[in-house]
């Protein structure tokens, strides 16, 4: 039976990796692409999002624009904020997640989809407290109420993934890693030099691969 499915897709390997699988699993089905465009989000990201989306030939690819979100460093009162919410990370956007689910609900349910994919995997879990299994359990009742007599259920197929098997099954799915976005910088190729583009150097190396990704520098930690 085929389903309508929305994706939320940043342009990351996880993201990515989570529409090819949608698509795999739903190959006669609808499959709707949406990114959410937010302050400091890079352009090169943006950009990896409409080519995975173009590539992996979605019904339709949407966008959505929320300025106002910013992250913890560009908050008055960073400092106390952070002190206050001792387990949350160092830098991150304030209920990121619960906004960007609301927003996909509300975008999901006005393409008629019953589904709603997200890319974390169980690194993510350990890193912020929005993207694990009890939380998204927690808005899917949410969202029951909140749409009472609509069939809409968010996902997070790779939930119990690692980064390392991640990347495996992009492999076997055929995602290609080569249009992905890793970097936090604002420029048009991967900086080298930030936290996100040594993770995504260091995965390639443990994967064994070659990789794929032009960088303006390579500073290798």
């Amino acid at each position: 039976m085929s389903e309508r499915i929305l994706v939320l897709l940043s342009g990351g390997i996880d993201s990515a990796v989570a529409l090819w699988l949608a698509r795999r699993k739903n190959p006669l089905g609808a499959i709707y692409s949406l990114s959410i465009d937010y302050h400091g989000r890079s352009r090169g990201e943006d950009e990896s999002a409409a080519r995975l989306a173009r590539k992996a030939g979605v019904t339709s690819h949407l966008k959505i624009s929320l300025p106002f979100l910013r992250d913890s460093e560009d908050l008055p009162e960073r400092e106390a904020l952070t002190h206050r919410g001792s387990r949350l990370p160092p830098v991150f956007i304030p209920a990121r997640n619960l906004i960007f689910y609301s927003c996909a609900s509300h975008v999901a349910f006005s393409v008629t989809a019953n589904r709603i994919t997200v890319g974390h995997n169980r690194e993510d879990v350990d890193r912020f407290p929005d993207v694990g299994s009890s939380f998204i359990e927690r808005f899917n009742e949410l969202l029951r109420e909140s749409l009472p007599g609509y069939d809409l259920t968010l996902e997070a197929p790779l939930i119990n993934y690692s980064k390392w098997e991640v990347v495996q099954l992009a492999l076997e799915l055929g995602v290609p890693l080569e249009d992905t976005w890793s970097c936090w910088g604002p420029g048009d190729l991967h900086c080298g030099r930030c936290e996100g583009c040594h993770a995504r150097q260091k995965i390639f190396r443990e994967v064994g691969m070659k990789d794929p990704t032009p960088y303006e520098s390579i500073n290798i930690p």
